[in-house]
């Protein structure tokens, strides 16, 4: 439709503050036309500011929980850790006792020290065990190996290799705890903005791909019930529909973040919910230009009567101003006439004798 609206007189969209945008983005489905006509720069800036809110609360929250866990992890290897020597390359944990922690409050997940002398059959295993796990680390003698639900692979690192980056040569127990206490603001300050940067990259790349699947979605509606509507329209009506879901989607993960309580379906609430947005704005936008069109049919008629009125006024005008033009005419000539016949009358004929006359 908007295609057809700009047939017709352009509507100037007028600029209003972000957060009044999410406020009709959540209850005014009339005002999705105006969206689809404020243009893809417009709503880019939209979806920018959008993401990097839920950006900023996800973040946020992740902080929180690995907080907690940093603290539960710290104390907990206070407590089991009675020795831990680095140096050369390679560890020394317990007196090469093995140690082992499964508890999803520690940020690695699952958690293994073995520091003896492993044969490869025995490594195998400890790899066969992290395939199992979300988040899981083994720390063997001379390596560690990784397994993060972000990666969902299993990666294997040296200590040699992985210190070497730092500059670190050697370390002990009481180190790593005066590290992270006297360290606190700065690893903190470091991961937020790391973490800030490497989310906001995937979530703006995700909310995209929903916004363009919701603009298609739109554009499809829109053909099947006869009207015209670019595409770019209603990728801009797609990203405002996702308005609600993105406000619910923060709500629900400072909810999960405090309690751990998850919603099973929320990913299936979140996708229907922009759906029917966008399908319900579109045939909101198709009812409006109904009415619109009918009421211009109607002014269109009521013009068109004016007109043949007006019409008909002037051309009555115009035959009583000829109707009196002859009159006047007539009556001009009728003067003209009796002023002949007086002069005539006044005037004697030549050759007629004057009275009185002796000759």
């Amino acid at each position: 439709m908007m295609s057809e609206i700009n047939g017709e007189e352009k509507k100037k969209v007028k600029k209003e503050g972000f957060f009044k945008n999410v406020l009709k983005s959540i209850k005014s489905f009339e005002k999705y036309e105006d969206f689809g006509l404020e243009g893809i720069g417009k709503t880019s800036k939209y979806l920018i500011k959008i993401v990097a809110i839920f950006t900023l609360t996800v973040t946020i929250m992740a902080m929180y929980k690995f907080s907690n866990s940093l603290n539960n992890a710290l104390a907990y290897f206070d407590e089991n850790v009675s020795s831990l020597i680095y140096e050369d390359g390679i560890l020394q944990v317990n007196n090469n006792e093995k140690l082992e922690v499964n508890s999803q409050n520690y940020i690695t997940g699952k958690v293994i020290f073995d520091t003896s002398e492993l044969t490869e059959e025995k490594i195998n295993e400890y790899r066969e065990n992290l395939k199992n796990e979300a988040n899981g680390i083994v720390l063997l003698k001379d390596k560690m190996i990784l397994k993060t639900e972000m990666l969902a692979t299993i990666s294997e690192t040296s200590y040699k290799d992985f210190f070497a980056r730092y500059g670190v040569n050697s370390l002990d127990k009481q180190s790593i705890l005066d590290y992270f206490n006297n360290n606190t603001i700065g690893i903190y300050s470091s991961l937020f903005i790391t973490l800030y940067i490497y989310m906001f990259s995937i979530y703006i790349a995700s909310i995209l791909v929903d916004s363009l699947v919701l603009g298609a979605l739109g554009y499809i509606t829109a053909r099947i019930i006869g009207m015209k509507i670019k595409f770019s329209a209603s990728f801009s009506m797609g990203v405002h529909a996702l308005t609600l879901p993105l406000l619910l989607n923060i709500l629900y993960v400072i909810f999960n973040g405090i309690t751990g309580y998850t919603i099973k379906y929320f990913q299936f609430m979140y996708t229907a919910i922009s759906y029917i947005y966008i399908i319900t704005a579109i045939l909101i936008i198709k009812s409006d230009y109904i009415k619109r069109k009918e009421e211009i049919e109607k002014i269109k008629s009521v013009q068109e009567q004016i007109r043949e009125q007006i019409e008909y006024e002037k051309q009555k005008k115009e035959e009583k101003d000829e109707k009196e033009k002859e009159e006047a005419e007539k009556q001009k000539q009728k003067n003209k006439e009796e002023k002949e016949r007086k002069k005539r009358e006044k005037s004697p004929d030549i050759g007629d004798k004057p009275e009185g006359s002796n000759v």
